[in-house]
Parts: structure tokens; C-alpha cells; sequence
């Protein structure tokens, strides 16, 4: 998996599925199986839902620390859902208020009522299963997101030939290395030890954006430049790894300021980028790295040689994750 999305695959298209089987499906089920067993219980348990949940929060968030009224996380999100709401919801819509929690879940019925189709419980569930639907789906991207940029920045530049230094290690080494998760004047994703006057450091920066969002580009590019100061070209030892660049007039003139700021900006998506990441970093004088193919299939065939074996990059990357059991088995 690590050796296609390093030569040009998109992760999202091996998590998605993946997600809707193992997550999705799950969690849309345990909510109708709720309704269900609530009404066996109490007949007005689906028509009553979404203002007996705004009043279970209300009733958490005017509580003392240790009251009984006091709701684990889990019902907190779930009893957001059935008053439709989100955590963004919560904080942007209510501005997390919990005087306006009443009058909210009123109005939620308020507006069941008047749905021209389907039936109001229905529609109840409908509601809960979407906010559901908003939250794991927002949640999942941000974390796979996390997960992958430390994976391949790891592998990518482990691959170039630069060892990995923990972060402790970083400004003592000798060789030319790299570490992930700096925060120096503004954090980066990872930064190189070049072992050269010039420059001596390298930072680097990588995100998955959209056709819709090229200012993800441009908050990464003002960013590196704020923290870098005023010089002529202040990006100039700074690389910004994006999953695609959108043919829009907009997300093309970000890319041009960017590079005219000393920037290289690398597109991942449908790109043996690996390659491309590798001669950027020869092209700074670094000593010892290696040479990617720009062939994508030789270049799979040299990565699956060079890249770490799976259990050593988890083990090393700094993100607490573990080596699932079955994989010793």
C-alpha cells in the first residue's frame, strides 16, 4: 500500500471502502437498533427523541462535575445527533450555549413536522444516521489524514535515503537525517539535517486537499514564510507535498506564488512523487542519497526492496501506534 501511494495512488480510495464496511455500517445500525428498543419501552420514544436528547445535554453541561446528570462522551455525541447536531454544530450553530438547547430541540420537531414525505419517525432516524453519517466522516478524514502524512513522509524519505532520527537525537546527529513533528516557530511536518552550510535545514510540509480548497496551499505557503521572516525568497529551503493541485485559476496562482517564493511544491496524486521528492533533495547538495526511477514500475520495484519493513516504521513513527497481533501470527 505504502509503495502505491508513494508512486501516485490516492490513500483515500483504500480507506473509504474500508471505512463504510468496518465503521459506517455499524454505527448506522446500533442507531436504528436503538429506536427500536427504545419504543419497545416507551411508544413516544422516537417522537420525543430529539428534545429529550437536548434536554439530557443541557441537563450535562449545567452540572456539577460529579453529578449523575453528568453524560460519558459517547452520549454526549450520541444525543447530539438525535437533536441534529455535530461538535461543529454545537459550537458554531448554539455557540455552545446549553440555554439555547430547548428551544433548539423544539425547534428540530418543529421542523420534522412540516417534512412533506415520510413519516416523522422515519425521518427522526433519517436525521440521527446523517449527523452520524457528517461526524464520522469528518472525524475519519482528519484522522486517516494524520495517519498518512507521518507514513509517507517516513517511508518517502526513508526511501530517498535519509535515516530517521527521533526528536530528541535530531540536532546532535552527524549525518544528514530527518524527523517528523517539529515545532519551531511554527511547527512542520518534518525537517531535514542536511549536514551542509547551506541550508542546513529543510523543512517540510504535506496535506491532502481537494479540487475546493487550494487555500489549504496558501495557508502552508504564508505560514513557512511568516515563520521564515522577510527575506527575498523566504520558502527557499522549504518543500510543501499536497495530494493534487486543482486546474483553477486560483489553486494555479497559489502554486506560482509559492514557488516564487523559493517553495517546491509536489504533487502526490497520479505522480511518481517519490521520484520527484528524491531529485529535489539531490539538487541541494545532500551527500549519500538515493536515486528513485522516474519509471513508476521500476521505481515500485526499488521501493520494495528499500522500504522499511512494515513493523519498523510503525514502531518508529510518532504517532503511539502499535503492531496489530494478527501480524505475528
Amino acid at each position: 500500500m505504502l509503495i502505491e501511494c508513494l508512486t501516485g495512488r490516492n490513500p483515500r480510495i483504500l480507506t473509504e471502502n474500508w471505512a463504510q464496511a468496518k465503521i459506517y455500517h455499524g454505527v448506522f445500525t446500533g442507531i436504528e437498533e436503538m429506536f427500536i428498543a427504545g419504543k419497545e419501552s416507551h411508544p413516544d420514544f422516537v417522537a420525543d427523541a430529539p428534545i429529550e436528547a437536548a434536554k439530557f445535554l443541557q441537563y450535562h453541561y449545567k452540572a456539577e462535575k460529579n453529578s449523575p446528570d453528568r453524560l460519558k462522551k459517547d452520549d454526549i455525541i450520541l444525543c447530539q445527533w438525535v437533536c441534529n447536531l455535530t461538535n461543529k454544530g454545537w459550537d458554531n450553530i448554539l455557540q455552545a450555549n446549553s440555554d439555547n438547547l430547548i428551544d433548539w430541540g423544539n425547534s428540530v420537531l418543529s421542523s420534522i413536522d412540516k417534512v412533506a414525505y415520510g413519516d416523522k419517525e422515519k425521518n427522526i432516524v433519517n436525521m440521527t444516521i446523517y449527523n452520524a453519517s457528517l461526524a464520522k466522516k469528518g472525524g475519519l478524514k482528519s484522522a486517516m489524514g494524520n495517519l498518512f502524512e507521518s507514513l509517507l513522509l517516513y517511508s518517502g524519505l526513508s526511501v530517498c535515503g535519509l535515516r530517521f532520527a527521533k526528536a530528541e537525537d535530531f540536532s546532535s546527529a552527524k549525518w544528514p537525517c530527518f524527523t517528523l513533528d517539529v515545532n519551531e516557530r511554527r511547527q512542520v511536518d518534518a525537517q531535514i539535517k542536511t549536514n551542509l552550510r547551506q541550508p542546513g535545514k529543510i523543512n517540510i510540509d504535506i496535506g491532502f486537499i481537494g479540487k475546493g480548497n487550494p487555500e489549504i496551499i496558501a495557508d502552508k505557503t504564508q505560514r513557512f514564510a511568516n515563520a521564515a521572516g522577510s527575506s527575498k525568497k523566504p520558502l527557499h529551503n522549504t518543500i510543501i507535498i499536497v495530494s493534487a493541485i486543482p486546474e483553477t485559476e486560483e489553486a494555479q496562482l497559489v502554486v506560482r506564488q509559492a514557488t516564487m517564493l523559493g517553495a517546491q511544491v509536489i504533487t502526490m496524486s497520479g505522480k511518481n512523487w517519490v521520484h520527484v521528492l528524491g531529485k529535489v533533495l539531490k539538487s541541494t547538495g545532500i551527500q549519500g542519497l538515493a536515486d528513485i526511477p522516474e519509471n513508476i514500475n521500476q521505481a515500485r520495484e526499488q521501493l520494495n526492496e528499500t522500504l522499511p519493513a512494515p513493523e519498523e516504521i510503525i514502531q518508529s513513527i510518532p504517532k503511539n501506534l502499535s503492531v496489530p497481533e494478527h501480524w505475528n501470527s
